[in-house]
């Protein structure tokens, strides 16, 4: 069944890592789909170009942030590039303000899939957000969502989701490869030393200052112990004061921001990676990019036990879950740097953990015979 996919996202193509919006256009065009995207654009980028065999149309958009003007103007550029487009399925990743985009743009012309990737997660007022986003969505005519858990809290009776359409990774991006020596020097990691390795946001929210004092009691006992943080964000300079106050400012080392293409190289040079998720509510049900990448790489993980992470880890099986005190999370380091033959045992499992979540796959089985589904229902509808 041939068909014309549009996707519709409020992020830049590609903006910082690649994320689903990205993934899922390149895997279907891959496979044979029609895909375009409309995108915002940031400025001096083209506002048409093709790339990984996509059509890519941005929209100059000076803000991304807060609903604006700019976000109006890119609802209402997007309805006429969809009209003109004549497409069969439009995918749109949720975000403020989308409801409107069927309207604008002829509802009646096309298949509308609203895609949820998460629940509201930053205070207060959670539960007004997660209504918005509910209401957002009868606007559309197919849900799907990134895990049961988002479902329920966003939804419960009130909609049906068609689909849980899980997380995945680029496990040809993400391997196990060897560590390149420059980078060891670059952060002064000794042969020796155990690296547990951190890639993320470092917002207020996320709370890395739990993941700093868990650090701290298994340093105190480890001294080979190091942590890498690798990423940049709102808490950066407060959490470089902690590790100053914590007197562990050579063994705590902050990358800042590192390029998604230089990941896999900081990895490599990890011992042990730690998917730290807060324990909050709001953080729950979300699942970590970073686990099944670090999965993707062969690494052993420490993961905080949420539900999102026990998507992807097995508690001595292909990681370790942990609670997200320092007491918790900090043994939990010190019985991966004193037993490593339980570092070996689990790194082994990893990768194998993980094949099923590869981007390629998921589009592959999850989400193409999802758009033919909904196509085969409308077109017999008529």
């Amino acid at each position: 069944m041939a068909m014309r996919v549009c996707h519709v996202g409020f992020n830049y193509f590609p903006g910082q890592g690649l994320t689903i919006f990205y993934e899922f256009p390149r895997h279907q065009a891959g496979q044979g789909i029609d895909v375009i995207v409309i995108a915002p654009g940031r400025t001096g980028e083209p506002e048409r170009a093709v790339i990984d065999g996509v059509t890519v149309f941005r929209i100059p958009t000076p803000s991304i942030g807060r609903f604006s003007a700019d976000r109006l103007k890119f609802l209402w550029k997007a309805a006429r590039i969809i009209r003109q487009c004549r497409i069969d399925l439009v995918h749109t990743y949720a975000f403020v303000g989308c409801g409107l985009l069927p309207w604008l743009a002829g509802r009646w012309r096309s298949i509308w899939l609203y895609d949820c990737q998460t629940s509201a997660i930053k205070p207060p007022l959670l539960g007004l957000q997660n209504w918005l986003i509910r209401i957002e969505s009868y606007s559309f005519d197919t849900v799907t969502v990134l895990s049961a858990g988002i479902r329920d809290i966003v939804f419960a009776q009130d909609r049906p989701v068609a689909a849980v359409v899980p997380l995945g990774a680029d496990l040809e991006h993400f391997r196990a490869r060897s560590p390149d020596p420059t980078l060891r020097a670059r952060y002064d990691i000794a042969e020796g030393d155990c690296v547990f390795t951190y890639c993320g946001t470092l917002d207020h929210n996320r709370k890395m200052e739990k993941l700093l004092a868990a650090f701290a009691f298994a340093a105190e006992r480890a001294p080979t112990a190091k942590l890498l943080i690798v990423g940049d964000g709102s808490a950066l300079s407060e959490l470089k004061e902690l590790a100053q106050k914590l007197k562990l400012e050579k063994r705590i080392v902050f990358t800042g921001f590192v390029p998604y293409s230089d990941i896999p190289a900081h990895l490599a040079i990890t011992t042990v990676a730690l998917a730290f998720i807060s324990m909050d509510a709001c953080f729950e049900h979300q699942p970590p990019t970073k686990t099944v990448e670090y999965l993707a790489q062969s690494l052993p993980v420490i993961a905080t036990d949420t539900a999102g992470n026990r998507t992807f880890v097995g508690d001595g099986v292909n990681g370790v879950l942990c609670g997200d005190s320092a007491e918790s999370c900090g043994q939990a380091m010190l019985d991966l740097i004193r037993d490593p033959a339980l570092r070996q045992r689990l790194a082994a499992a990893a990768r194998a953990s993980v094949q099923s979540f590869d981007w390629a796959e998921i589009v592959r089985t999850h989400v193409i015979p999802l758009y033919r589904e909904r196509l085969r229902d409308h077109r017999c509808a008529k």
